[in-house]
């Protein structure tokens, strides 16, 4: 671990939101100790967060907030809430476990100023925290492999990707056709896509069972 330098600023502030009450502790040892940052707030949620900034003044808010990726069934409410703190003057810097790839790649799709994955060593938090809290962005190289995508996965039209979806998650192809407005023999030929591009692939696609495991495999089924 690297020793703190005399030079570190004190005066920077920082929140840490983990639902993990061990790595909460550790995230907070570094950056006090090694960093040198003060924590003005630690939670397990946002919304415990954003309850505490309401009830404090500005000149107290962090400058930094290092955030767990939350889960991704909200993701849009969640990516809206880190925007909004951004806008407010925080930066904001999230450690995810990058998986499955769904998820990996919805949070290159957020507007945030770090991002690392829960792989990356100590170090590689340092130097985000140090270039974040300087203006600029970090993406960590294990945070960029986790979301590249797969070579074996097969590119799905719009309605493809929507039929497959359904489909795994347990609807029929009755209800899948009337979910998405088409008639049931049109959302079968799509499915029939689907399986065709996967064994094209050299991947098996035959069965239920086949394509929900293949959704797992490829983050659809998160």
């Amino acid at each position: 671990m690297r020793v703190k330098p005399a030079y570190r600023r004190t005066w920077r502030r920082a929140a840490v939101v983990e639902p993990h009450v061990l790595q909460r502790l550790r995230t907070v040892e570094i950056l006090e100790e090694v960093a040198g940052i003060s924590i003005v707030h630690t939670s397990g949620s946002i919304a415990a967060l954003m309850e505490w900034l309401r009830t404090e003044p500005r000149s107290q808010w962090p400058h930094l907030l290092v955030v767990e990726a939350l889960p991704f069934d909200d993701a849009q409410q969640t990516r809206k809430t880190l925007t909004s703190l951004r806008q407010a003057g925080i930066k904001v810097m999230v450690i995810s476990s990058m998986s499955p790839k769904a998820a990996a790649r919805t949070l290159l799709e957020f507007d945030l100023d770090g991002l690392i994955t829960k792989e990356d060593d100590e170090s590689t938090l340092l130097d985000c925290v140090d270039e974040v809290l300087a203006g600029e962005e970090h993406v960590s190289a294990l945070a960029r492999n986790a979301a590249a995508p797969d070579p074996r996965t097969p590119d799905l039209s719009p309605q493809e990707s929507k039929v497959f979806d359904l489909y795994v998650r347990g609807k029929s192809i009755s209800a899948v056709a009337l979910e998405i407005g088409t008639k049931e023999d049109t959302a079968r030929k799509y499915l029939a896509r689907v399986k065709r591009k996967y064994i094209q692939l050299g991947r098996v696609a035959h069965s239920k069972l086949d394509l929900a495991r293949l959704a797992r495999e490829d983050g659809v089924l998160l």
